[in-house]
């Protein structure tokens, strides 16, 4: 079978996304981590920005049109962006302004975390950071590539914010993810459609969605070869506005 099948490469459109959107809407009620009912039918939409805070602000803008908010969770220690850039908090403070809530998406294997107290010191220094650069309450996290010994801190809650990860929400809620830009699982659209869920969190990767049919790889290529041109632009263009000369192998 063609890989495109397979993996359904069709799905991951922007025009596609905002269809699995309004059927959401349809069949739950979009709650966040901070104010479900342990028994009421609902779905949580989470964004973990693992490569482009760009494709976030896409997918914000689209919710934001379909009158839905959603949690998105930003990695302090990427490789693929800096939070901390101008450009880059501003495209954060603008998904803010759509209505939407950030979380942190927490790097335990940066800070060698063994135990419970490394944990909770390293969530809470993070914690401080994002809520100082975004200039808001950070009240939930997310584990960046989970292993088993990030699993076994399966509490409610550390560091004062909500564990996406916890006991409840891996045993109560089904869980759909589009973890390297295909269904891990389930197809998102089966689970929507086919009423055996009443609680449920999504999980999406803002850059495996994008407004043509491409596949996983060439979709994680877009995102570096646009970073290195946007980096290579802001080079040349500062130069230019400096005066200076910008050499290279010939005139």
């Amino acid at each position: 079978m063609e890989n495109s099948i397979k993996y359904n490469f069709a799905d991951f459109t922007h025009e596609n996304y905002r269809k699995l959107l309004k059927f959401a809407k349809e069949k739950f009620k979009f709650r966040d981590f901070t104010n479900f009912g342990p028994e009421e039918a609902f779905i949580i939409w989470r964004h973990d920005i693992d490569f482009s805070v760009h494709s976030a602000l896409n997918l914000a803008e689209i919710e934001n049109e379909e009158g839905i908010v959603s949690t998105y969770f930003v990695h302090l220690h990427n490789e693929f962006y800096n939070p901390l850039e101008n450009e880059i908090t501003s495209k954060l403070m603008n998904i803010k302004q759509k209505g939407h809530k950030f979380g942190l998406h927490f790097d335990s294997h940066y800070y060698d975390t063994k135990d419970s107290n490394d944990l909770e010191k390293s969530l809470s220094f993070e914690k401080g950071i994002l809520e100082n650069v975004l200039n808001t309450e950070i009240s939930s996290f997310s584990f960046h590539n989970t292993n088993d010994l990030v699993l076994s801190f399966n509490e409610d809650s550390y560091a004062g914010m909500v564990n996406v990860y916890s006991r409840y929400f891996r045993e109560d809620v089904s869980y759909c993810s589009d973890s390297n830009g295909y269904w891990r699982y389930e197809r998102l659209e089966d689970m929507l459609l086919s009423g055996k869920h009443v609680k449920l969190q999504v999980l999406t990767h803002p850059t495996w969605w994008q407004e043509t049919i491409m596949s996983p790889r060439e979709r994680i290529r877009r995102c570096i070869e646009g970073r290195a041109e946007n980096a290579l632009k802001k080079y040349d263009d500062f130069l230019s506005s400096q005066g200076r000369e910008n050499i290279d192998w010939y005139l």
